[in-house]
């Protein structure tokens, strides 16, 4: 039963501190100053016998780098002991949370907020490790694509008894995916990639295999190049055309008022 607990709060302990911390925009190890600190430590007694102590440090950091603030928290108590060498340990947060292999979440404005919100899901849980979630995640972004595109069907190559092909319409991923290249809306060489992943989701979401850390990375790489594809440069394209007929516009006027100046010229 606990019957006596001390804390101790000390402010800016560790100000001014260099730490070597992975930066979430250098994607790299640098060192951090630490602008300001809160330390607490404490002290919990349960009987003469019995006690637990503990300590929480929590800091903003500054990437010596590249000046970005971020967060970091470390904690550790008397139970929180390595059986094999005695030692202590520590637990360490960085938020935002990040790693040198972290991937970073890529923003894509004209993406539908269903697909942006699964994407952001996939890489979340790649980053967390979640392998088989995020191979089914990667699954559902390409249904959500072909939802939002209007794709029911597809041409699919199909084996007949005989051992000969023919060609069905098919309504399931592989005919959904088929469906986005005959509408022009990926190529012929995405769409056999976006099939290698099709087979990849289903492995993870039906057999329970957990695809590797590479083919994820890969095919994530991927995935974010058809939602370019798709959503964004149709946009930037756009935009490049107005920037375009504005220039023109401009100098065409600038053209007109010089050719004004000449004829009103002695």
């Amino acid at each position: 039963m606990l019957w006596m607990i001390n804390i101790k709060v000390e402010f800016n302990l560790t100000k001014g501190q260099l730490l070597k911390l992975c930066c979430p925009d250098c994607k790299r190890e640098t060192r951090h100053s630490v602008v300001q600190s809160v330390d607490i430590r404490g002290r919990e007694d349960y009987d003469d016998d019995f006690w637990i102590a503990w300590y929480s440090t929590y800091q903003i950091v500054e990437c010596q780098g590249c000046s970005q603030v971020s967060f970091r928290s470390q904690s550790s108590n008397s139970e929180d002991m390595d059986p094999y060498t005695g030692k202590s340990i520590v637990t360490e947060r960085l938020y935002p949370a990040r790693s040198k292999n972290f991937l970073p979440i890529k923003y894509f404005w004209n993406v539908p907020l269903n697909i942006r919100r699964i994407y952001r899901e996939v890489i979340e849980s790649f980053n967390s490790e979640l392998y088989t979630l995020c191979a089914g995640g990667l699954r559902s972004v390409i249904e959500g694509i072909c939802i939002d595109q209007h794709i029911k069907d597809g041409p699919v190559e199909v084996k007949t008894k005989d051992g000969s092909t023919k060609i069905e319409r098919r309504k399931n991923i592989v005919g959904k995916i088929a469906g986005l290249c005959e509408k022009s809306i990926l190529t012929k060489r995405n769409a056999d990639i976006l099939h290698e992943h099709r087979f990849l989701g289903n492995e993870a979401l039906h057999e329970l295999t957990q695809p590797s850390r590479d083919e994820l990375g890969l095919a994530i790489q991927i995935i974010e190049h058809i939602l370019e594809n798709i959503y964004e440069l149709p946009d930037k394209a756009e935009e490049l055309r107005a920037q375009t007929d504005k220039r023109k516009m401009k100098h065409n006027k600038t053209l007109k008022r010089d050719a004004a100046k000449n004829r009103r010229a002695p």
